[in-house]
């Protein structure tokens, strides 16, 4: 059985999406066929708890332009969410996984096996198949964020740095979002605004 190419072959990209279809339209900017996404879902926790009602909303921001696979993104979701529901509890915590994986991507398969050379048509149809799912995400995208108390901080801090792992780029812990200035203080995270894509420097805030 033929192994999955690396990642390292996927993770850049810098031209338009092929997207999946359900229909008999067979036009080539429609890729069809393939695995679906792996992720199971996109929130955790008590999702219907307010943001606001939080002491704080910590994000995870990747530093580069890249194509994460739902394998990726779910195993990112799971190394988070797994813990905090054994050792937080379903009611003390919201999470949520930003990015969704609706762009395909394909592989040009060339047989290995001896007397190859003459059942395979090489470079000829080199568009590929394709083989799965992933997400395209830009540098300084936000693409999990999680709402914590303040006493549950470095349990979370442990379990994203774990989940920054499981991606195809090096990421960032990041304050989204905080109740009062006293736990902006101790939070020791950089304050980050996600929409804008930048960090919030101290002397732009009013700390009483």
């Amino acid at each position: 059985m033929a192994h999955k190419r690396p990642w390292r072959c996927y993770r850049q990209w810098n031209r338009r999406p092929y997207q999946h279809k359900r229909s008999a339209n067979h036009r080539r900017e429609f890729a069809r066929g393939g695995s679906q996404s792996k992720i199971q879902r996109f929130w955790g926790g008590n999702k219907f708890k307010d943001w606001s009602e939080f002491d704080l909303v910590v994000g995870l921001k990747v530093e580069d332009q890249v194509q994460i696979s739902s394998n990726a993104l779910e195993a990112m979701r799971v190394a988070v969410n797994a813990t905090l529901l054994k050792k937080v509890g379903r009611q003390n915590f919201r999470l949520r996984v930003r990015p969704k994986p609706f762009q395909k991507f394909r592989e040009n398969r060339m047989l290995a096996f001896a007397g190859a050379d003459r059942v395979q048509s090489g470079m000829r149809n080199s568009f590929g198949r394709a083989t799965g799912v992933c997400a395209r995400v830009r540098a300084g995208q936000v693409i999990m964020d999680v709402g914590v108390d303040m006493r549950h901080l470095p349990l979370l801090k442990k379990r994203m740095k774990v989940a920054s792992y499981k991606l195809p780029t090096s990421c960032q812990i990041v304050l989204l979002k905080y109740k009062d200035t006293d736990i902006l203080k101790r939070a020791g995270l950089p304050l980050y605004n996600a929409d804008k894509r930048r960090e919030i420097g101290l002397h732009q805030i009013e700390i009483s």
